[in-house]
């Protein structure tokens, strides 16, 4: 069989798998945060004097450098 195309190793869709969900899924709502929280990281941002002490931080608080530079 020259020529003839080989199979890729991806399975096939059967018959029996359910289309996919066409709902769009919502969004979780936007946090907020309250005045006392930012006060707070903000303060605790200015005390880290370590390297991957922020990091650290904001993977903690599940926060990103923006959220802090925003405060700021």
């Amino acid at each position: 069989m020259e020529g003839a195309r080989r199979a890729t190793g991806v399975p096939s869709v059967s018959s029996t798998s359910s289309p996919p969900n066409p709902e769009v899924p919502e969004k979780k709502p936007r946090r907020k945060y309250t005045a006392a929280y930012k006060l707070r990281i903000l303060k605790e941002y200015d005390a880290c004097n370590v390297p991957g002490e922020i990091g650290s931080l904001l993977r903690r608080e599940g926060l990103y450098h923006s959220n802090i530079n925003t405060w700021l």
